[in-house]
């Protein structure tokens, strides 16, 4: 299953979401059966990963990779099998640059949690920003494990 994360710029929310579902597949014995990657939402210039993102992961003893940021297109929609994005306004921008979804692929992750609901960007330590984007993934996992 190929599964891609969206926020709006990919350096923070949806390269979190990348690396916790690639260590959740991982721990699971599942990693061959996925790919895992993300994107931004909105035009971005390639930055890194948030500083306060990294020592998030570094806390929580999440493994991740060096990450440019890049914006998802229409070529995205093709390719994966999943959208799974952090907030509503992700969704709508996906919408309006894939066209639409034709396929039903576009998802907020907390509705595999039961949650029609936004994953904040969590200045405070990310740690609101982690736990949902951990329970996402985890539900996310179970739905198509």
């Amino acid at each position: 299953m190929k599964i891609l994360f969206v926020c709006s710029g990919n350096t923070g929310r949806s390269p979190m979401a990348e690396f916790v579902m690639k260590n959740l597949v991982n721990q699971a014995g599942v990693s061959e059966k996925f790919f895992i990657a993300s994107a931004a939402s909105k035009p971005t210039e390639g930055g890194d990963l948030h500083e306060g993102i990294a020592a998030k992961l570094r806390e929580m003893n999440v493994p991740y990779a060096k990450h440019t940021a890049r914006q998802i297109t229409p070529d995205d929609y093709k390719n994966f099998d999943l959208i799974a994005c952090m907030d509503s306004g992700n969704i709508e921008q996906v919408k309006k640059i894939c066209g639409g979804d034709p396929n039903g692929k576009i998802k907020l992750l907390l509705s595999f949690v039961g949650e029609e609901k936004d994953i904040p960007w969590d200045k405070n330590g990310f740690a609101t920003t982690y736990d949902d984007i951990l329970r996402g993934c985890q539900a996310l996992l179970k739905s198509v494990a």
